[in-house]
């Protein structure tokens, strides 16, 4: 198994005498801050953002992501010591609930959460799968996990919540806070097969808001940016995936629910340029069995990284499936709690190697403004 490479450091030491009349205080590095943004469907989700000491102007960004369902939270398992691993190393670090899960459970307005068309209509009834939601007419103001009568159905809807995070680290970009052009992701389970939807879908996303004359749908000016993938002529380019420099995925998994075939589309024929330009780590311990089949299901089938000889793709030379030694069958964020694995240091650098590359990257307006949809039907999804 390939490894990336890390310079061997080297260290001087030196002794010199000093006059001090106080002890020197080490900088306490900013304190977590809780954060909140809404989806385009009006669900209020709650979040964390660590943010560096380390040029925090023009510093990348980190987003944290457990895999959905029952009794998980961004507070189970040891995220919080990753993402103190990640600041001191100069990363901005962003972990959020998924809607129905732990403190994002607020509905803002009931009827663009239960009337809109993208998860409520239009072959795309996601909202049914909501106990006491239509066919009824519902006014509940609060989404939780456990009303879910089919959660595995109402999976795609997900999506969602990552395009409202986007949006909210544009804005956080936009202010001067954060490098929105270069994004990391690192996932666990089920959020690998999450992620890589949503990469595709930004691959079909102009990165900057559409303003301007040049700017249509169809042969109207655009008045707004609704959903993913919306069509739009003009100097527009569909790329706000270029944005997302990498993924590290924890025992990653692909649901039963998800064909294999629709996962594979995603990169072959929606986002090819997905594959050469947002660089991976698969983690799996050495006696998980599942982790390590699904590892080499999204290195080998989906992103294609050793391509047969012959091939018109060209391997990929920072993707990596990695596996953990003495993790046994820890599977997932389990991964990250036991300090000799090691597993938190082969993420920080296997980041700083990316990073490295895209260290000059500088940060651009991203000028939107609310939260949009992604149609979860172009991506193969069906509730």
């Amino acid at each position: 198994m390939r490894r990336w490479l890390v310079a061997p450091a080297v260290f001087l030491a030196a002794v010199v005498f000093l006059s001090v009349h106080a002890p020197s205080v080490a900088a306490q590095p900013p304190t977590p801050k809780e954060e909140s943004f809404p989806t385009a469907d009006s669900v209020q989700l709650k979040g964390i953002f660590h943010a560096t000491d380390k040029n925090p102007n023009t510093a990348p960004v980190v987003v944290l992501l457990y895999p959905p369902g029952p009794d998980r939270d961004m507070t189970k398992g040891d995220w919080a010591g990753l993402a103190k691993r990640l600041t001191e190393a100069g990363y901005h670090v962003f972990r959020f609930d998924w809607r129905g899960h732990g403190k994002s459970t607020k509905i803002n307005d009931t009827a663009k959460f239960w009337e809109n068309p993208f998860l409520n209509g239009n072959n795309a009834n996601y909202n049914a799968n909501i106990t006491g939601g239509p066919p009824k007419k519902p006014t509940k103001e609060e989404i939780s996990f456990k009303d879910l009568k089919q959660p595995n159905r109402y999976f795609p809807a997900y999506l969602n919540d990552l395009a409202a995070v986007r949006v909210h680290l544009d804005s956080k970009n936009d202010n001067k806070s954060l490098n929105s052009s270069s994004i990391y992701l690192i996932g666990a389970g089920d959020a690998a097969t999450l992620g890589m939807a949503w990469l595709a879908s930004e691959w079909q996303r102009p990165a900057i808001f559409p303003t301007g004359k040049m700017g249509m749908i169809g042969l109207a000016p655009i008045a707004d940016y609704r959903f993913v993938p919306q069509q739009i002529f003009g100097e527009f380019p569909a790329e706000g995936g270029q944005d997302i420099s990498g993924a590290v995925w924890l025992s990653p998994n692909r649901p039963a629910s998800v064909p294999e075939a629709t996962v594979k589309k995603w990169v072959s024929t929606q986002a090819p340029k997905l594959r050469g330009n947002s660089q991976m780590l698969f983690l799996h311990a050495d006696k998980d069995d599942a982790g390590k089949r699904m590892s080499k299901f999204f290195y080998d089938d989906v992103l294609v990284a050793n391509p047969r000889k012959g091939s018109d793709l060209k391997p990929l030379k920072q993707t990596f499936i990695k596996e953990v030694k003495g993790g046994n069958t820890l599977s997932g964020v389990k991964l990250l709690d036991n300090a000799d694995l090691k597993v938190q240091d082969d993420i920080v650098n296997f980041l700083n190697e990316v990073q490295k590359v895209r260290a000059d990257l500088t940060p651009k307006d991203r000028l939107y403004k609310t939260p949009y949809y992604i149609d979860t039907r172009t991506y193969g999804f069906f509730p």
